[in-house]
């Protein structure tokens, strides 16, 4: 890979094209792109460069490293100001806009920018010298928030699969001929790695595993209403482990208290409760359970990659039956009493034949087809665009 100054990107139209992989979203998103940024690098055809959050660095140069991608990953210092502005503003406490204001110009001398979250639009409209954005979302899943109008932005769009290409395309997001399917990476990648026994257990006993997987977003995870009386439910039996790994961001809204609550009451060889580990993000517990329960998390695609029993809790949501954003709640059945969980357990058990075949075209249709190398394809895509803005 090859270390840039800002001066020294452009020259012969002879040259390979310069790709920056922007790692801006957290832990979450690593998986999305790092094969691709370390298959393009291997492959030989582009000149890589990676940036990352000074808190990131770490991470991401491992997540590159399992991929065969050893380099260094430049770090997006920002000036004094811009960070005492960054705690200033509270909508601005990630340090993400700081980093990018103050490495703009070195953005827009790349060939192509590949991100993975939205913020860095902002590149898009400030005065002077703009990149060419390249965009792959961190996910497949069904939520609003997943196609909100600073799509139109990008340059660029590569998904996971139809489903996404499509509902873009018929809400006016990107135009057809900007938007690619490439396969699901994240999924591609981790079979990669998988060891011959196949994934890892989660318990050293033969109980099928729950996987309880709420997203952060107040208005529509489930994590307040229902959180307690899942624990609770699964403390009272003997039928059950239970993994509960919700969305890593969600971490941030609970208090040092409350993560101490919920985490007391893990049980060895019973219950497991993750805040945001690494196996939160990188489909060990999405490979491992044999049961499904969560809100609006796209993790659901990659828990069903394999079909397997799943139900929905609902913390209010009306009117979501014809609403695409929770298509996926038409895989499982839904609930909205915390009372009828333990029915629920068991009603998912007993009409999975029913969902099966409408789990495996609705993963089919999110995460693209299964024998696609997806890091490959999206490698080759990136390659070629960036090619062509060279």
């Amino acid at each position: 890979m090859e270390s840039i100054q800002s001066g020294s990107i452009g020259g012969a139209s002879g040259r390979k094209p310069r790709i920056g992989f922007l790692f801006l979203g957290g832990e979450h998103q690593v998986l999305h792109m790092a094969p691709v940024a370390a298959e393009l690098d291997a492959g030989g055809r582009a000149r890589v460069v990676i940036f990352a959050l000074p808190g990131e660095r770490a991470r991401v140069a491992g997540a590159l490293d399992r991929f065969g991608m050893h380099a260094p990953v430049r770090s997006l210092e920002a000036h004094w100001l811009l960070l005492g502005m960054d705690r200033v503003f509270a909508g601005l406490s990630d340090f993400k806009v700081p980093g990018l204001l103050a490495n703009r110009r070195l953005f827009a001398g790349l060939d192509a920018l590949v991100v993975a979250e939205r913020t860095s639009t902002l590149l898009k409209r400030l005065p002077g010298p703009k990149p060419y954005l390249i965009h792959i979302p961190h996910g497949a899943g069904d939520r609003a928030k997943g196609f909100e109008k600073r799509i139109r932005l990008f340059d660029h769009v590569i998904v996971a699969g139809p489903k996404d290409r499509d509902r873009m395309i018929a809400e006016g997001l990107v135009d057809p001929e900007h938007c690619q399917v490439s396969g699901y990476i994240k999924r591609a990648a981790v079979r990669s790695l998988l060891p011959q026994e196949g994934p890892e257990r989660l318990f050293a006993n033969d109980r099928p595993v729950i996987l309880y997987n709420p997203h952060f977003d107040r208005k529509l995870s489930s994590w307040d209403k229902f959180a307690d009386a899942l624990i609770s439910a699964i403390e009272q039996q003997d039928h059950f482990n239970l993994v509960v790994a919700p969305h890593v961001r969600l971490r941030g809204r609970l208090s040092a208290a409350e993560r101490r609550r919920f985490e007391a009451r893990a049980m060895p060889d019973r219950i497991i409760v993750d805040f945001g580990s690494s196996r939160s993000c990188d489909m060990t517990y999405t490979l491992g359970a044999d049961l499904y329960v969560g809100d609006v998390s796209s993790q659901v695609y990659e828990c069903l990659d394999r079909p397997k029993p799943c139900f929905f809790l609902n913390p209010g949501v009306k009117d979501w039956l014809a609403d695409p954003s929770f298509a996926h709640w038409q895989l499982g059945e839904v609930i909205d009493d915390p009372d009828e969980i333990l029915e629920a357990l068991d009603h998912a058990i007993e009409c999975h034949p029913l969902f099966a075949p409408l789990q495996q075209s609705a993963v089919s249709r999110a995460t693209g087809p299964e024998g696609q190398d997806a890091v490959r394809t999206a490698a080759r895509m990136i390659g070629d665009l960036a090619e062509a803005n060279r």
